[in-house]
Parts: structure tokens; C-alpha cells; sequence
């Protein structure tokens, strides 16, 4: 429930979707939205341009624990959307998306159970169904964590985790459609 006094984070809240949660967590009257990402000229930008107090800043990497405790004390809630997600980058780098995909949301997972928070919504992707690539792999690896994590704390827990998917986002950073309309104009040829 989104209230007054609920204290919401989101990792990776300067991305894509953090961005989106985050006006209509606003919208809907939440007391505190926390921002947990490493990217603080996006952190900034964001920040000249909402200038609402309510919303909380916090520079950190959720494979740095000790970040995400920091921002996770006292949250109700937690939509945990920070992750590597463009393809090409997580195959060049498939240990880095191991590091954070797998190792930085158990941080996370972990962080929400002992800090006893309400609900802990974990962003996974199409791609983590029959995974062909390391991106997939990685954010289906995400999906057993929580599942795991969810079943060994049990449905009297405080914390109540869940895992959604979702597809390519319509321009959306890491979309393909941006790249799609490039071959196109460029008259079928890659740019």
C-alpha cells in the first residue's frame, strides 16, 4: 500500500524503469522514494529535475553490500531493477554480469530479509526464459535467488519476494528498436 509513511527503494532508479516507477510511486502519495544507483550525473540531472524532497539519493552498487544496506534500512518496499541488461556487454563481460545480475541481487535479496521489509519486487526479463545468452543466463539466475530466498524464509516472513518479467521496452535504453530504425534509414545497411 502506498502511503504517506511508506519508504520505497529502487536499485537502478535512475534507469529506464526506475524513472517511471518512481513518478508514479510520487503520484501515488508514497512519503520517501529512495534512489540506489552509481550514476550520480544521473542522479543529479534527476534531481534538478524533480526537486521533490521526498525522494532520497543514495550513490552505490548493489554488489557493494554495504551500500545496499545503507539504502535498504527502513524501506516498506523495494522494486530491485538494477542490473547489466544490454546483451552485447553482458557477453563481451559475462563475469561482470555475473557480479552484478547474480552476486549484487542476492546482496539485495538479502539486505530486504534482514531488514524485514515488506515486499521486494525483483525486475527480470523474456530473456530469462530458455536463456541463450549471458544476460539471460544471469537475470534467470536472479529468478532462482528469489525463488530460493522466498522458499527458504517461508510465506510467514515478513519479507515477501517476487520476481517479474518483462520484454523490450519501446525505446527504451537497450531497446532494439532504436537500432532497427537506424538499419532502416541508413537503407537496410547497419550503421
Amino acid at each position: 500500500m502506498i502511503d504517506g509513511n511508506s519508504r520505497i527503494l529502487i536499485t537502478g532508479g535512475t534507469g529506464s524503469f526506475g524513472k517511471t516507477i518512481l513518478t508514479q510511486l510520487l503520484e501515488d502519495g508514497a512519503g520517501e522514494v529512495r534512489v540506489l544507483s552509481r550514476d550520480e550525473e544521473k542522479q543529479d540531472a534527476m534531481r534538478a529535475d524533480l526537486r521533490d524532497p521526498r525522494v532520497r539519493y543514495y550513490i552505490g552498487d548493489i554488489r557493494d553490500r554495504t551500500s545496499v544496506d545503507r539504502a535498504m534500512h527502513g524501506a516498506t518496499a523495494v522494486f530491485h531493477a538494477a542490473a547489466l541488461k544490454q546483451v552485447p556487454s553482458c557477453e563481451f563481460f559475462p563475469l561482470e554480469a555475473v557480479r552484478t545480475n547474480v552476486l549484487g541481487s542476492e546482496n539485495v535479496i538479502r539486505s530486504a530479509i534482514e531488514s524485514r521489509v515488506g515486499s521486494l519486487v525483483c525486475l527480470s526479463t523474456d530473456k530469462a526464459v530458455h536463456p541463450i545468452n549471458a544476460m539471460g543466463v544471469s537475470k534467470a539466475m536472479m529468478e532462482k535467488l528469489a525463488n530460493a530466498a522466498a522458499r527458504e524464509i517461508g510465506t510467514d516472513a515478513d519479507t515477501k519476494i517476487c520476481c517479474v518479467r518483462y520484454g523490450n521496452v519501446m525505446c527504451s535504453r537497450g531497446s532494439v528498436i532504436p537500432l532497427f530504425m537506424k538499419q532502416i534509414m541508413a537503407g537496410g545497411r547497419s550503421p
